[in-house]
């Protein structure tokens, strides 16, 4: 059923012009209360893991896969894991370890990191 009244399509545009004003009200209001968390969060030290309930998780010290090995001759390389190649077979390991090799993160990043001051 269609409106023909220019009262009825005067309100309706109103009606539309408030709806969009509350939609930007709120979104404001939203995004006030997000800063003001974070800011608590900071000055009270909380991780977001506290804040969810959930204990955080160590990473490995070293990703599944790291190549710790490596053949010179062919640079080939091997993680240490599973069946060894045979260009390491019967020989000195510490050999052909790649030195260098970058460890794990931490294992909890910082309340600074997670919310930089720049945000």
């Amino acid at each position: 059923m269609a409106f023909t009244s220019p009262q009825v399509a005067e309100l309706l545009a109103q009606r539309q012009a408030l709806e969009e004003q509350l939609d930007k009200a709120r979104e404001r209001e939203t995004r006030l209360a997000l800063i003001e968390i974070v800011q608590k969060m900071r000055e009270y030290g909380i991780t977001l893991h506290e804040l969810i309930g959930k204990k955080a998780v160590a990473e490995p010290a070293e990703p599944e896969g790291a190549v710790k090995y490596r053949d010179p001759a062919t640079g080939a390389t091997w993680s240490g894991r599973g069946r060894a190649p045979r260009w390491i077979v019967g020989k000195n390991r510490d050999d052909f370890a790649v030195s260098g090799r970058p460890g794990g993160r931490a294992a909890a990043m910082s309340q600074a990191s997670l919310f930089s001051e720049g945000d």
